[in-house]
């Protein structure tokens, strides 16, 4: 898997990690153009998660409306978490609309061109969900790429998602254990849901979305964190995103989403390591 990092970090010169559009108009009346245009190239959103409204009422905060757009897994989705479950990070796509700017709406996903090769599962049914998406964003108006502010040392190592094997376990017993624990850690949690052979967990701490949104808004690609499960020959794998993947996109190095990124970093890693399962790399 080091390899598709490696890939990752050549082709993210030329491409973007995440895309969006700015529509004047209230995030209401630009969220319904939003999901008609998906609609019209084949994407179905699952649910809609207010989560502008959850940092407000939870952290008390002033916050702007931040709404999330989590689409029905389709075939891009499926075939790429059947090539490599580290997909399951970014899927089922994630389209954010929020209002951050006065009199503007922003609609944003992640760039399939670089995470899908990031994660080596580029083919057919991912270009055509990349395909899908960036045409869905360009009915709404001009389409932006926004480009990492700096790209990873492919020599550390570092990969997309942390991930540990479960001896002689079952996917969905794990999925019910990372579920309690994350609850019992005041994370709330959204139903999960099936990504081809992944089940996707999707927790959110309101703090932890507060700091990194207010940091880069477009950071809404990767929300909620996602956590996934799948069997395997002997036992589970169980993963979630690595989340200092995001200091490397525009305005987070210097602000303090780098010190809730590694508390969420750690948060993560004391989650999956309540499965009694070890540290995997694939290959090993």
């Amino acid at each position: 898997m080091k390899r598709f990092w490696v890939l990752g970090v050549v082709l993210g010169l030329a491409w973007a990690q995440s895309i969006q559009v700015e529509v004047k108009g209230e995030l209401a009346q630009v969220e319904t153009q939003a999901l008609a245009a998906l609609k019209a190239n084949g994407l179905e959103a699952d649910r809609i998660l207010n989560l502008g409204g959850q940092i407000r009422q939870i952290t008390g905060a002033a916050f702007p409306d931040y709404h999330l757009v989590v689409l029905k897994p389709e075939a891009g989705s499926l075939a790429a978490a059947s090539k490599n479950p580290m997909a399951a990070i970014v899927l089922p796509p994630t389209v954010y609309v929020h209002a951050a700017k006065a009199g503007v709406t922003t609609v944003g996903t992640f760039d399939g061109r670089l995470m899908f090769s990031l994660l080596g599962v580029a083919g057919p049914e991912t270009d055509g969900l990349t395909s899908r998406l960036e045409a869905s964003l360009g009915r709404l108006g001009k389409l932006e790429r926004i480009a990492p502010a700096m790209m990873p040392d492919p020599k550390s190592g570092m990969m997309p998602a942390l991930l540990y094997f479960v001896s002689g376990a079952k996917a969905e017993d794990m999925v019910l254990l990372l579920e309690g624990e994350l609850t019992s850690r005041g994370l709330n949690l959204t139903p999960n849901i099936k990504v081809g052979p992944a089940t996707v967990i999707m927790p959110c701490k309101s703090e932890w979305a507060r700091i990194m949104f207010s940091a880069q808004p477009a950071g809404g690609f990767a929300a909620p964190c996602r956590f996934f499960a799948v069997d395997m020959p002997g036992g589970a794998l169980v993963g979630a995103i690595e989340p200092m993947l995001m200091t490397i996109m525009p305005g987070v190095m210097g602000s303090p989403a780098v010190a809730m990124l590694q508390e969420a970093r750690k948060t993560i890693i004391e989650v999956l390591q309540s499965t009694g399962g070890v540290p995997y790399r694939p290959g090993q």
